[in-house]
């Protein structure tokens, strides 16, 4: 799967997915059925149970992130809590100048899912999907879009409102940040990072002012400012600052 606009920055994706109620030796791939033809490079597969493993299984779904999963669906965030087996996929991927690495990610799941798996944790979005969820959104997809991976997120500030992204790891691409927003342009300026994040899926490096044309039919011209911070708690990755300087109805 191409990346139109790739450019190897020095960095590679990142991923970590949690799929619960399932062994790494139940898994049994078609490559016609599941769409994999490898298994990335950099990709770790780690098969875990209880009690062997039960503080680290507790800890993937406790704390804050816990009471934000049960806050989003609680039904799906009781099920996987009581499981007594999880296969954790993570690693940094050697080989990113297509998207072929997360299609063969995603088969690979959804050949776990076909084994009775009880849902998916995609920790670098803190987002719990149902089996259901993971076919419809990634699977039965024809293409990899980093829109249906990555969240954006609104935060309110003393001076408005900060729409920040998670998920860009997962591509080898810095995240996205807007702040400062009045709460009448949230609408416009998501659209304005939802662009940002289907170019940065597809390989660019933002590295000056940039027009993005949304899809309500405007557009936006944009000054990225690179930050090289990966200790940032709010990204866990590296980021763009992002300003707007122009907008055209």
């Amino acid at each position: 799967m191409e990346r139109k606009y790739y450019e190897d920055i020095g960095y590679k994706p990142f991923l970590f997915y949690v799929v619960f109620g399932v062994s790494a030796n139940e898994l049994e791939i078609s490559r016609e059925k599941h769409k994999v033809d490898e298994i990335p490079e950099g990709l770790d597969v780690i098969a875990l149970s209880r009690p062997e493993h039960s503080d680290y299984l507790d800890g993937l779904l406790g704390g804050d992130i816990g009471r934000v999963l049960r806050n989003a669906d609680s039904g799906l965030y009781d099920k996987c809590v009581k499981t007594e087996k999880v296969v954790i996929l993570k690693g940094e991927i050697q080989k990113d100048s297509t998207l072929d690495y997360m299609r063969n990610i995603i088969g690979i799941i959804q050949a776990f899912i076909d084994k009775g798996a009880a849902g998916v944790l995609d920790l670098m979005t803190f987002t719990l999907y149902s089996t259901s969820e993971w076919d419809k959104r990634f699977f039965s997809q024809d293409e990899v879009n980093a829109q249906n991976h990555v969240v954006i997120m609104f935060s309110k500030d003393d001076n408005g409102y900060w729409i920040h992204t998670r998920g860009m790891a997962e591509f080898g691409r810095p995240d996205y940040g807007i702040s400062n927003v009045p709460e009448n342009k949230l609408e416009d300026y998501k659209q304005v990072v939802d662009q940002m994040v289907f170019y940065g899926g597809q390989g660019i490096v933002f590295k000056g002012p940039a027009k993005l044309h949304t899809f309500n039919g405007k557009t936006f011209k944009v000054k990225p400012e690179f930050v090289n911070d990966f200790e940032n708690d709010d990204y866990n990755n590296a980021y763009y600052n992002v300003t707007v300087l122009e907008e055209n109805a």
